[in-house]
């Protein structure tokens, strides 16, 4: 079955006791020069980035196509934290040399101008990856990778049967971040929690989207991490060490609990009420930041197609 992660639940019918999924590229697409995936070892290759090659336009093109503003956008939402304006600067610098030398055409053009942009940076972001933010921010862009993560978990959640667990592999931040965000969103309130005049039921269902979503009391169910994130042993690097940056993260579905289902009924009445009922499509996060980063990828500037 060839599709992306967010048909998961389109190629899984029946409940299942367990879920895998192995986010980012796999070692036989970094390891073909022609998958355009490759920059590191002076590998050279078509700039493609794109899991399926069939599938939208390769990075060479979009390049082409975008605004500073864009591909700043791009480069801010999905790297690491660079403080403002640096996102600004990187885009101006590939897309003055672009104009300038002429469209990127290989893997290795596009690293050799980010490794010198990271040099004249080197002052004031020391030992910065620019070449892996760069190339990791563009594919991920154009996959839709937040996207498909998304709805992946959705699809995971829903296809689990109770008590079974999804273990997702995450290589990056953003990723990572998304696992964190889909678990706030999906988790039932620590029990010592109780709603009293401090914390009203609509503030409960504010703090756990969950609880405020229509249809939680019928689907009766929430997820909880069956355990902390786990990182790749010594051992284990010493046989792999492209595993240096995975992280496993382990998610079960559990029964919402009679007193989850108590709350979900008091959030419900007040949602019905009020007219704040959600139906789960778009959950605000409970924590700013994790709202203002669902809130920018809600309108992406997405990539012109042909």
């Amino acid at each position: 079955f060839h599709s992306p992660f967010g048909d998961l639940a389109v190629a899984i019918k029946e409940p299942v006791a367990g879920i895998l999924l192995d986010l980012g590229v796999s070692s036989p697409q970094l390891d073909d020069v022609r998958r355009g995936f490759s920059f590191k070892n002076k590998k050279d290759g078509p700039l493609d980035l794109r899991m399926n090659p069939q599938v939208g336009i390769p990075a060479s093109e979009w390049l082409q196509s975008v605004s500073v503003e864009e591909l700043a956008w791009v480069i801010a939402t999905v790297g690491y934290r660079l403080d403002s304006p640096m996102p600004e600067v990187i885009a101006e610098a590939i897309l003055q040399r672009q104009q300038h030398c002429g469209p990127f055409r290989t893997t290795r053009q596009f690293a050799s101008l980010l490794e010198a942009l990271a040099l004249d940076l080197q002052d004031e972001y020391a030992n910065l990856p620019l070449v892996q933010i760069v190339f990791t921010a563009i594919r991920t862009f154009l996959n839709h990778e937040e996207d498909q993560l998304r709805k992946a978990l959705e699809g995971a959640l829903e296809r689990l049967e109770m008590n079974g667990r999804c273990a997702v592999i995450t290589f990056n931040r953003w990723e990572a971040l998304a696992v964190r965000d889909f678990v706030r969103d999906h988790e039932e309130p620590d029990p010592s929690i109780a709603p009293d005049a401090t914390v009203r039921p609509g503030r409960l269902a504010e703090l756990y989207p969950l609880l405020g979503t229509a249809g939680c009391c019928r689907r009766g169910y929430a997820l909880r991490r069956a355990g902390p994130p786990i990182r790749p042993s010594q051992e284990e690097l010493a046989r792999n060490p492209r595993a240096r940056s995975a992280t496993l993260h382990v998610l079960e579905k559990v029964p919402l609990s009679s007193q989850g289902r108590q709350r979900a009924a008091a959030a419900s009445q007040l949602a019905a009420a009020t007219g704040t009922a959600s139906s789960g499509a778009e959950v605000e996060g409970r924590r700013p930041s994790a709202a203002s980063a669902q809130a920018r990828l809600r309108e992406p500037p997405l990539p012109r197609l042909p």
